[in-house]
């Protein structure tokens, strides 16, 4: 046990675990083991549990095909699923007791405040990670293991764009996000690239993550008058609590989510007449591609009921089945090798890793973004677009 992973070892026990896709005890040499550490429960769940089974049906459906072939041997992808509820503690724990204890070498880690407090534990124990996160710096050469598998602020702000030259009416715009890694830098770089198109920032705020009255915030941001409020890097139960206050309190205005954000729980919390207009990026209810009306039909008749989200989630098992396959190791370096150079489909498109001239490394997942406006508490597909680098 290395000195970083010691002073956690107690947490360990109150970690609770979930082991999917296959269920062997993971000794077998024939089994390739991938840790996940997101929220399966609290406001984040929303995020956390599409997550996790978009993982363990993609590791599923490989394995029912053959499994995955590493030079003339075949190995069984297993996924190995710890809650940490969206708390950071939690998160350094979970994360921990996958490599300590459960020994695994690839892990994905939902949340940009935990992937940050892991960044020592990844790049220590040579760990490759494939995260959905958003939090400033984690894309960059210093950790060389770390492929971040979403769409970030810096891609997802080109959304603006089209939010200028179709409706220019929207001159002022509010923030409101998480008080942490993940809001932080959200609001920094969206609040750099509005400014620059002409916006005004009429506020920015941000919330402690347990937060369920919003009304002194909203009070402060209603007072500037905003034309649109931006819920970005806040989970869905959060954008539910907030968009109904807001409501409640008289705004008429749009709201927007430029990060990935299920409208439906949104509407569940705020009520459809209240969410609509509202823009998300990552989230897409119709019209969809018939490779994803596929991907819907499998993940209903597995989980029971369809979760859009998984859409975009999917993507750190498909990069990393895709990687294995090119890079014929199970070297975490190798397949780092390998993921800076495969081109893989994920359900929105081709994709790839690049951002090198933007982030330094090319460690950032480049792809079609697609982006929706709820009408009539659908999410309508407006507009697929690609990051402003690559």
């Amino acid at each position: 046990m290395t000195a970083r992973l010691a002073p956690v070892w107690a947490a360990f026990l109150g970690a609770t675990a979930l082991v999917a896709g296959s269920t062997q005890s993971g000794l077998a040499a024939d089994v390739i083991k991938f840790g996940i550490s997101t929220p399966l429960s609290g406001p984040a769940a929303p995020w956390g549990i599409p997550h996790k089974n978009a993982t363990e049906l993609i590791f599923d459906e490989a394995n029912a095909q053959g499994e995955l072939d590493v030079n003339g041997k075949k190995y069984k992808l297993e996924i190995v699923a710890y809650d940490h509820k969206y708390v950071i503690a939690e998160g350094v724990a979970t994360v921990n007791r996958l490599i300590a204890k459960d020994g695994v070498k690839y892990l994905s880690i939902l949340g940009g405040a935990v992937v940050k407090a892991n960044e020592e534990t990844v790049n220590e124990n040579g760990v490759l990670n494939l995260p959905l996160a958003y939090a400033e710096g984690l894309v960059s050469p210093k950790n060389p293991l770390t492929f971040h598998s979403f769409p970030a602020p810096p891609e997802t702000t080109t959304f603006w764009n089209w939010i200028k030259e179709h409706h220019p009416e929207i001159k002022s715009v509010a923030t409101i996000a998480p008080n942490d890694d993940t809001g932080w830098w959200s609001i920094k770089v969206e609040t750099n690239f509005v400014e620059k198109l002409g916006y005004q920032v009429a506020a920015k705020e941000f919330f402690e993550r347990s937060v369920t009255d919003f009304n002194p915030v909203l009070l402060r941001i209603l007072a500037q008058k905003p034309d649109i409020i931006s819920v970005n890097a806040a989970p869905a139960g959060s954008v539910g609590l907030i968009i109904k206050q807001a409501r409640e309190l008289g705004f008429k205005g749009r709201f927007v989510h430029i990060g990935q954000c299920d409208t439906s729980v949104v509407a569940g919390i705020a009520g459809k007449a209240n969410v609509e207009g509202m823009w998300v990026h990552g989230y897409v209810q119709t019209p969809l591609p018939e490779k994803i009306k596929s991907w819907q039909a499998r993940y209903t008749k597995r989980y029971g009921e369809w979760n859009a989200t998984s859409i975009d989630f999917a993507n750190p098992a498909f990069a990393f089945v895709a990687a294995v396959k090119k890079a014929q190791s199970l070297e975490p370096k190798k397949i780092a090798e390998a993921l800076r150079t495969v081109e893989f489909d994920n359900l929105w498109g081709k994709a790839h890793f690049g951002g090198k001239d933007f982030y330094g490394v090319g460690n950032q997942i480049i792809y079609p973004m697609p982006f929706s406006e709820v009408k009539d508490g659908v999410a309508n597909l407006v507009a697929q677009l690609l990051p402003p680098h690559d």
